[in-house]
C-alpha cells in the first residue's frame, strides 16, 4: 500500500516491480494501428479500470488518519515528523514505459527490407542505412545522439542535395543535424516526427572548410537567422545563399515538405522574385529558426507508410505567413511558475507501443539488436489516458485539501471526495513503540 499525503492507496498485488503504475493482465496483442490521438472505447475504458493509481511523491500538505478516523495535527506523530521532509516536493505524475524508451534504446537497424512504416509522428523503420558522418559535401552533427539513420532514398536525396548545393550553388557544404534512430519511432528528446526515416534537419549554417573534431560536432552551437525581433530575418546571416539552399532543397520531386520558421518564409516569400512555385513545398512552423526540415514522399510500392496529404500548391505567402508570425510574438516575460502543486492539468501521454503499427513491435525485435518488449510497454493509450485522469482528480483534490490552512480532511470534503474514494482506507497513524 502507498501513502500519499498521508493518505493510503491500496496498491494491488499483481503491480509489475518494475513499473509499479501498470498492470501485467492489461497487456493484451496489438492492435493493427491506431490514429495519434485514440478515441477510447468502453472495452478500453474496462481494461484501463485494472489499473489503480500510481504512486505520487508525496507534497506539501499531509492527510494522516487515526484508527477512529480523527485527522491528526502535522507533527504530532514520529511518522509525521518525518514526511515533513517531503512537504516542499510537488507531486509527481505518474510515468510510463512509453515507445520512446524502446527505440531509444537501440543502437542498431533492424535488416530487413527497406520500410517506412506508419507515419511520421506514429511509426518506425526498417532496413534503415547510416549517412555517413563525412562526405565530400557534408558532415553529420551531433553524433552521440546516434540519429543519422534514415530510409535509402533519403540518405541518397542528402548526398545529392549536398553535392548539387555545393557544386551549383557555391554552398560549402551541408551541416546535417537529426534524422532518425537506427529503428526509427518516437525519440526520448527533441522531435515528434523524424520516425520513419523520411524527415532530414539542414543546419542553415554553412559548413566549415574543415573536418570538426566529435567534441566540436556535440559543442558548436548553430546561427539563429533572425534579428533581435525574433519576427524577422537577419540579413547579416540570412542571404541569398540560403535562399538559393532552401530553394535547391524544394526542387527535388522526392521532397513534399520543408518547414522553417514563420519569419524565414517571410524572407523567402520576398526573396523569391517570380518563379515562385517552389515556395508551396515550404512551410511555416515553430522553430526552425536556425535550421531547416526537409520530408519526403512515402516511397513508391510500400502501403504501410501513410501519405500526407499533399500541399495544394500555392505559395502560402499572404494571410497564411502572416498568421504564422502573429503565433510566434515572444512574450515580454515569462509567465510566472505555477505554485506547487497547483496544476492538475495532465501531461502530454506518451506514444505507447500498442499506438504504433503491429509491425514495428517485429522490427523492435529483429535480430542483430533485438529489443525485449517488456508487457507494461503495451499497456494502451487509453489505458494510459485512464490512469492520468485518475491521478488528476485526486492531486486536484489533495491541492484543494492543502490550499485550506489547518483544515481538517472532513471540513474540506476531501476525504469525501469521489475520486479519493477508491483509494482511501483508515490506518493507525501513531507510530507504536
Amino acid at each position: 500500500m502507498l501513502s500519499v499525503f498521508g493518505l493510503v492507496l491500496i496498491r494491488p498485488a499483481a503491480i509489475l516491480p518494475a513499473f509499479d503504475f501498470v498492470q501485467a493482465s492489461d497487456a493484451g496483442p496489438l492492435p493493427a494501428e491506431q490514429p495519434a490521438v485514440p478515441v477510447a472505447d468502453p472495452k478500453a475504458q474496462s481494461a484501463a479500470a485494472e489499473h489503480e493509481l500510481p504512486a505520487f511523491v508525496p507534497g506539501h500538505q499531509m492527510l494522516t488518519f487515526s484508527s477512529d478516523g480523527e485527522a491528526e495535527p502535522d507533527g504530532q506523530t514520529k511518522a509525521a515528523t518525518a514526511n515533513l521532509k517531503e512537504q516542499s516536493k510537488a507531486p509527481e505524475w505518474p510515468e510510463f514505459f512509453g515507445a520512446k524508451k524502446l527505440f531509444g534504446a537501440v543502437k542498431e537497424p533492424a535488416p530487413l527490407a527497406a520500410r517506412a512504416i506508419g507515419t511520421y509522428a506514429h511509426g518506425c523503420l526498417s532496413g534503415a542505412v547510416a549517412l555517413p558522418i563525412d562526405g565530400p559535401a557534408w558532415q553529420e552533427m551531433r553524433l552521440s545522439r546516434n540519429r543519422n539513420w534514415g530510409h535509402p532514398k533519403l540518405i541518397a536525396l542528402i548526398e545529392q542535395f549536398a553535392k548539387d548545393a555545393q557544386k551549383l550553388d557555391d554552398w560549402p557544404g551541408l551541416l546535417v543535424g537529426d534524422i532518425a534512430q537506427p529503428r526509427g519511432g518516437p525519440m526520448i528528446t527533441g522531435h515528434a516526427s523524424h520516425q520513419v526515416g523520411l524527415d532530414a534537419d539542414i543546419w542553415l549554417t554553412p559548413m566549415p572548410n574543415r573536418r570538426l573534431t566529435a567534441k566540436e560536432r556535440e559543442d558548436i552551437q548553430a546561427t539563429s537567422m533572425l534579428d533581435k525581433t525574433e519576427l524577422a530575418v537577419d540579413p547579416k546571416v540570412f542571404t541569398g545563399k540560403q535562399v538559393a539552399l532552401i530553394k535547391r532543397a524544394a526542387s527535388y520531386p522526392e521532397v513534399e515538405r520543408i518547414f522553417v520558421h514563420p519569419a524565414i518564409k517571410k524572407a523567402l516569400c520576398q526573396a523569391a522574385g517570380t518563379d515562385r512555385k517552389w515556395l508551396g513545398k515550404v512551410r511555416p512552423f515553430y522553430g526552425h529558426y536556425y535550421h531547416f526540415h526537409v520530408r519526403i514522399k512515402c516511397p513508391p510500392g510500400f502501403a504501410g507508410c501513410k501519405a500526407q496529404t499533399p500541399p495544394t500548391g500555392t505559395d502560402g505567402c499572404g494571410k497564411e505567413v502572416d498568421q504564422w508570425l502573429a503565433r510566434v510574438i515572444p512574450a515580454k516575460s515569462p509567465p510566472p511558475p505555477p505554485p506547487i502543486g497547483a496544476s492538475s492539468k495532465p501531461p502530454r501521454p506518451p506514444i505507447m507501443l500498442s499506438e504504433l503499427p503491429k509491425a514495428c513491435q517485429a522490427v523492435l525485435q529483429a535480430d542483430p539488436d533485438p529489443v525485449k518488449i517488456p508487457r507494461e510497454a503495451l499497456m494502451t493509450g487509453a489505458a494510459v489516458r485512464q490512469v492520468l485522469a485518475k491521478a488528476a482528480a485526486v492531486k486536484a483534490a489533495l491541492a484543494k485539501a492543502a490550499a485550506t490552512p489547518g483544515a481538517q480532511p472532513a471540513a474540506t470534503g476531501a476525504t469525501r471526495s469521489p475520486a479519493l474514494r477508491p483509494y482511501m482506507r483508515k490506518t493507525v497513524a501513531a507510530e507504536k513503540k
